[in-house]
């Protein structure tokens, strides 16, 4: 009887934390299972996410069947609509997790280029080649799945983001028992589990814990307005505030369009359950006390945007913060977004606001494993080969470290990168190929960003430019004094002497350039380092610089 082998080829988060995807390759056919973004850093400038690479997606579109999206955060479901654009590929995931994704598509007016599947916990289905099962599994967001694929080599579980949250809101818990179940029947072959978390010792507290300091924090601010900031999709978080400010008879506002959004599709779908006489619009803020009011917002990761932020700047539309406000910042920065939070909670502070935040009050948890955690998934699936995925590569390594702790043969273990391809056969787990796979930047509308492209955004914004224009005729030279534009290099208004200066060094080297017969491209060259030499000369400073030639008769 033939066995089909299996390909893995990992599209992205595996040296990043963010644009999550993995593609499973069975006879000639594709699975793919994410396909999130990742959020720009300083280095960035312009970006608006950065997604996986989809080139060799484009050369194999007709294989693929099918997108598991395993829960509702961005860095697995954001990349949606840009990969439908591309592709028609129905969508799987769980019925909130469909629900967020189903907006987003009719948003961007993709309805018909996909269809969405919604999964319930253990089911079981055939995409194609694919035997899938999907598990429930704890992480702050609801409806989070584990993958586990069925295949002709053995089990393959793919656990996506995940905690072990044994009291979590809902009483979905993981399911463990299926999983040791499995383990006993047939085996785990691979096992592919959640890094971001492995540098962390210990357990993670429960998401319920995070209920019981909101219940001691917020008598303390009767009389006084409320503001809390946090991810949109955390609804297990949204419930639990707008539980406790309601018993303590406000009534919420969702502010911010994801956090409106994803409130109106939790309600409906039964997620979140707050009464709609508990719930107002923003623009009816202004009918309330302050005493009566809890505004869930967005903007917790200090998102310029967002609304947090637009009120910080006092830049908000529909209403001002006073010194009296209380913003409770239910959440921690993602990694590489401390600056843009902690400049929020300044400016926040110089309102006069009280600021509270996970810095020394238990407001927030995380939804990732810490090491405890993981070395308990691993002693309940004992795979035969262990994975690390999702996070950077220091987060890859000290999970495998885990996995070497609990006993596993470090040369059973694959720490991969972005676009690494294994193969798993007879013989186990290899190393297959590589693919490119580099960081697609998304600005506008357009994903035509290059690496050299921001390189020239960042020169501009470290130094400003220089431009240079001259008129002249080849007979007669210069027929105006040379134009000097720039912008960001000096201030031209207090700067003036400095600016006479290289128009006289432009001139005497356009002078010499028609001295020696250069054409028009000669010309321009030399200003170009003329301008070059005297602006770090007498600046310091090294913008990038240009210069047209204006020939005239």
């Amino acid at each position: 009887m033939r066995t089909s082998n299996v390909g893995i080829t990992f599209l992205g988060g595996l040296g990043e934390v963010g644009r999550n995807c993995t593609c499973i390759e069975i006879d000639g056919k594709l699975l793919l299972i994410d396909f999130g973004v990742m959020f720009p850093d300083v280095t960035m400038p312009g970006v608006d996410v950065i997604l996986p690479d989809n080139r060799w997606l484009k050369e194999r579109s007709a294989d693929i069947v099918g997108l598991i999206v395993t829960h509702g955060h961005e860095d697995h479901l954001g990349g949606v609509t840009h990969l439908l654009r591309e592709f028609e590929v129905p969508l799987y995931g769980s019925e909130l997790t469909m629900g967020l994704a189903q907006h987003k598509v009719k948003e961007a007016r993709l309805e018909n280029r996909t269809s969405f599947q919604v999964l319930s916990d253990g089911d079981r289905l055939r995409l194609g080649p694919f035997d899938v099962e999907v598990l429930p599994i704890t992480h702050s967001v609801p409806q989070s799945l584990c993958v586990v694929l069925h295949t002709d080599q053995g089990v393959i579980v793919h656990t996506g983001d995940f905690k072990l949250d044994s009291d979590p809101i809902d009483g979905r818990v993981t399911a463990m028992e299926r999983l040791a179940e499995i383990e006993r029947e047939s085996g785990v072959r691979v096992l592919m589990a959640d890094s971001t978390n492995a540098d962390k010792p210990g357990w993670s507290p429960s998401e319920s814990t995070i209920g019981e300091t909101f219940n001691e924090l917020f008598p303390q601010w009767r009389g006084r307005r409320l503001i809390v900031s946090c991810f949109a999709s955390h609804l297990h978080r949204v419930q639990q505030i707008c539980d406790v400010a309601i018993s303590e008879g406000r009534t919420i506002f969702p502010l911010g369009r994801s956090m409106v959004n994803n409130v109106r599709i939790a309600k409906e779908l039964g997620v979140l359950d707050l009464p709609d006489r508990s719930v107002d619009s923003i623009d009816r803020l202004n009918e309330y006390d302050p005493e009566d009011v809890c505004i869930i917002c967005t903007g917790s990761q200090g998102e310029a945007n967002a609304a947090l932020s637009l009120l910080a700047r006092g830049h908000h539309p529909d209403f001002s913060l006073v010194s009296s406000d209380v913003i409770l910042l239910s959440s921690h920065p993602i990694p590489g977004n401390e600056l843009p939070v902690y400049r929020v909670i300044n400016m926040l502070t110089r309102i006069g606001c009280e600021v509270v935040h996970d810095g020394y009050e238990h407001v927030h948890t995380t939804g990732h494993a810490q090491r405890d955690e993981l070395h308990q998934l691993y002693q309940t699936v004992r795979p035969e080969w262990y994975v690390p995925i999702e996070g950077e590569h220091r987060m890859l390594r000290r999970n495998a470290d885990v996995a070497i702790e609990a006993g596993h043969v470090p040369s059973r273990i694959v720490v991969a990168s972005d676009g690494d391809q294994l193969a798993l056969d007879g013989a186990g787990l290899r190393m297959s190929g590589r693919i490119a796979a580099p960081y697609r930047y998304i600005d506008g509308l357009l994903d035509d960003l290059s690496p050299a492209l921001l390189e020239d955004r960042r020169k501009l914004s470290e130094a400003g430019f220089v431009h240079v224009t001259v008129v002249l005729n080849m007979e007669d030279g210069l027929l105006a004094h040379p134009e000097i534009s720039t912008l960001g290099w000096i201030d031209a208004e207090r700067s003036v002497q400095v600016l006479a200066e290289l128009e006289v060094q432009v001139a005497e080297a356009v002078a010499r350039a028609l001295d020696e017969r250069k054409d028009v491209e000669g010309i321009e060259r030399v200003i170009r380092r003329a301008t070059g030499r005297f602006v770090g000369n007498r600046t310091r400073r090294r913008p990038p610089i240009s210069a047209t030639v204006i020939l005239t008769d």
